[in-house]
């Protein structure tokens, strides 16, 4: 008996179970995404969407997509670079686009709720040829809704206002704002041409930026990473509409900054010329200075253009002062150019020895035997060859000039069986100490305290008895 009564009670467990399941959560689910549809105009998805149709005070903007990821601005007589990112997100609004309430159900009267002549609407296409169409007219007196009519019905729905804000853009607000159209990682090489001269960059395999010349000098590498930075992910402050040609001094056929990259497996090519200042432009015929399109900025802005698309925008001055730099602006002035996280050992040789450090969990340990080195003593060694130097020998002469043929000290860091830097220090200055890195051909002069890290003996460089009892203690 004791056993039926168990086995009643878990059918009955069972039961309840399923109908909390899949009437109550599954059924619950189904029952709000069909009140979610009952207050949607229509149902289709973003994806099918092919082409979107705004209708502004301004007049009509048109969106088409050329594939999954990509759209264009129809703007006759040429089509402009549109913003992937507000398009996608646009076509996501107008398919799920919901009311609140359906105000009157046969109207006929649609002036006193702003839909005889609306404010704003669009219309899109999906990819099967069927059109749909909403339109916007005036807020309600709260202002947290507007009203609004679908094409082809009477009815006189309620949104919420930011539905109708959504779709209110101009030409701007939906143009791809990008400098250049680039994956700062994927740039393989790097030409500047300003007033200051020609400057040429290529990128090795070990990501370190040269400059390439008479002599391929090590370029300052963070630095070359922060104007790709500007370049790819800096924004348009205005767009420039008009013809260049009609003004005297627009400057992009001899320009003030002429910035050419190569990028991709295929080597792919971009142009940016930077030209005359907005201020400075004059229009032919007249003393009249250039509107733009936008919001004029407090910054000084130039003129610039993109070779691979057919429009023109201004850049803002702290993108020029980025790109208007020479040679030794641009060149590494540190000892050796590395970065931190990449060294796991450490390969030191001084008049005391030869040493060897590794790196575990964050910890230096010194020699074969993996005693706790001195963690400061070992960051000296980094510090030393992070500094810049205080001077640079650009056409040496032999090695031996500089005792740099029998070093006194050497410095090897490697990343597992890598290495990242090979730098050796010499004879002594006034200055400092002559120095050299691997595979840069000029001669550096060291500062004679950071010579001073590396020329230390073991027991400098192991951490002391004491230091490792207090830490144990504590």
């Amino acid at each position: 008996m004791r056993f039926k009564g168990t086995f009643i009670l878990l059918i009955v467990c069972l039961a309840f179970g399923g109908y909390l399941y899949f009437y109550e959560i599954k059924g619950g689910e189904e029952r709000e995404k069909a009140r979610e549809a009952e207050n949607r105009f229509w149902m289709i998805e973003s994806g099918d969407i092919q082409r979107i149709e705004l209708n502004p005070p301004e007049g009509k903007i048109v969106a088409v997509r050329k594939n999954e990821e990509e759209w264009a601005l129809e703007a006759p007589p040429r089509t402009l670079e549109a913003d992937e990112g507000e398009l996608e997100s646009l076509a996501g609004k107008a398919a799920e686009v919901k009311f609140q309430s359906i105000l009157e159900e046969s109207a006929t009267d649609f002036a006193k709720f702003g839909l005889e002549q609306a404010r704003s609407g669009f219309k899109i296409s999906t990819g099967d040829g069927k059109e749909y169409e909403l339109f916007f007219g005036d807020k309600n007196p709260s202002g947290n809704s507007a009203y609004a009519r679908a094409s082809g019905r009477n009815e006189i729905f309620l949104v919420p206002s930011s539905a109708s804000d959504t779709f209110d853009k101009k030409l701007d607000d939906l143009r791809n704002r990008s400098i250049l159209r680039i994956e700062q990682s994927e740039v393989q090489t790097l030409t500047i041409k300003n007033q200051k001269g020609d400057i040429h960059l290529v990128k090795d395999e070990a990501d370190r930026w040269w400059i390439e010349g008479k002599n391929r000098i090590a370029a300052d590498s963070p630095g070359i990473r922060g104007i790709l930075n500007a370049l790819s992910m800096g924004t348009i402050p205005e767009f420039f509409d008009e013809d260049p040609g009609d003004y005297t001094n627009a400057a992009l056929d001899k320009p003030l900054i002429d910035v050419s990259l190569t990028y991709g497996k295929d080597k792919a090519l971009k142009n940016l010329r930077i030209g005359s200042t907005k201020a400075g432009m004059r229009k032919k015929g007249t003393a009249g200075k250039p509107t733009g399109s936008g919001t004029a900025s407090q910054d000084t802005l130039y003129l610039a253009e993109d070779a691979s698309r057919p429009e023109f925008f201004f850049v803002k001055q702290d993108l020029v002062d980025k790109l208007d730099q020479s040679v030794n602006d641009l060149r590494d002035k540190a000892l050796a150019s590395f970065q931190r996280w990449d060294v796991d050992s450490i390969l030191l040789e001084n008049s005391s020895g030869h040493f060897t450090f590794t790196k575990e969990s964050g910890e230096w340990f010194f020699g074969d035997e993996k005693k706790k080195a001195d963690f400061d003593a070992v960051n000296g060694i980094l510090d030393a060859l992070e500094s810049d130097a205080l001077e640079l020998i650009d056409n040496p002469s032999a090695l031996s000039t500089y005792g740099l043929d029998k070093p006194v000290v050497r410095v090897i860091l490697n990343k597992e069986d890598k290495v990242v830097a090979d730098c050796s220090l010499g004879k002594s200055t006034e200055k400092g100490v002559y120095a050299r890195i691997q595979g840069d051909p000029a001669v550096k002069v060291a500062e004679l305290a950071n010579y001073e890290k590396l020329t230390k003996n073991e027991e400098d460089f192991i951490e002391s008895p004491e230091t490792t009892e207090s830490e144990t203690t504590e």
